[in-house]
């Protein structure tokens, strides 16, 4: 009886323990599993990360911010309008030595208001022509950014026939202005020009100066006011004011911010 005792308690020990053994978790088993899983999840989320990298639409967001980057650093550049006058040589007040018209805006008696957009350097301006009020003729330059216009001095060209005594531009005659960088700085300077076309011209030129209150000050300075006949030309640092009819022309030189004379 002690026997069959005995051996019923070994026998439900045996399978007291068998039972743990296939209940016990194995925890290198399990640790093994775990690593293997977050290798593979290393691995998928490296190929999406280079399949992402290499895809077409990936390629274009690239681009995309290149490009605006590109456009961040050119948009400091200095930018001058170069757009000419749709006008014949004929009309064109002011050329280039291989007779193109080099005018960019044009004023007339009678018509409204025109203005030129300008930018000395990152100083924006305007040119604006017209008939001013109560009479005379309208030549300002415009700055936005501090809500000022100065008037360009217009003098020196008493000469000509182009206004009448209340300074207003005559029948007959027209206002052309370009912009032309003489000394290669960079920043170009303002050209006016009143004529008929034929034997009467008014030029001015000027120069922009880069000041601390446009409102008290006139960065605007008058550097050339000479008259001429039909047109001039515009060539480097030269400007050339051809008259009579034998091929003569006065030339101007701009050097050190002034216009000279080439001793003949």
């Amino acid at each position: 009886m002690r026997k069959m005792a005995a051996l019923f308690v070994v026998l439900i020990g045996t399978v007291l323990l068998s039972s743990a053994c296939k209940t016990a978790p194995n925890q290198s088993t399990t640790s093994q599993q775990l690593q293997t899983t977050e290798k593979v999840q290393q691995e998928e989320k490296k190929v999406s990360n280079d399949s992402l990298a290499n895809s077409p639409d990936n390629e274009t967001d690239i681009n995309s911010s290149q490009s605006g980057e590109q456009q961040t650093e050119t948009s400091n550049i200095e930018i001058q309008p170069d757009n000419t006058l749709d006008i014949s040589i004929n009309d064109s007040l002011i050329r280039s030595t291989e007779g193109n018209n080099l005018s960019q805006v044009e004023w007339k008696p009678g018509s409204v208001d025109v203005s030129l957009p300008m930018k000395f350097g990152k100083t924006k301006a305007e040119l604006v022509l017209g008939l001013d009020h109560p009479n005379g003729t309208k030549a300002i330059v415009y700055f936005p950014s501090s809500s000022i216009g100065w008037p360009l001095d217009m003098s020196g060209a008493d000469n000509s026939g182009a206004f009448d005594d209340y300074g207003e531009l005559q029948e007959g005659y027209k206002i052309q202005a370009a912009l032309h960088d003489f000394d290669q700085d960079g920043i170009k300077e303002l050209i006016v020009v009143a004529g008929d076309s034929l034997i009467d011209e008014c030029i001015w030129v000027y120069s922009f100066t880069s000041v601390g209150d446009l409102r008290k000050i006139n960065p605007i300075r008058q550097e050339l006011s000479i008259t001429g006949q039909a047109y001039i030309e515009l060539d480097g640092k030269e400007l050339i004011a051809p008259y009579g009819s034998q091929g003569l022309f006065e030339s101007y030189k701009y050097v050190d911010k002034q216009f000279m004379q080439p001793v003949s």
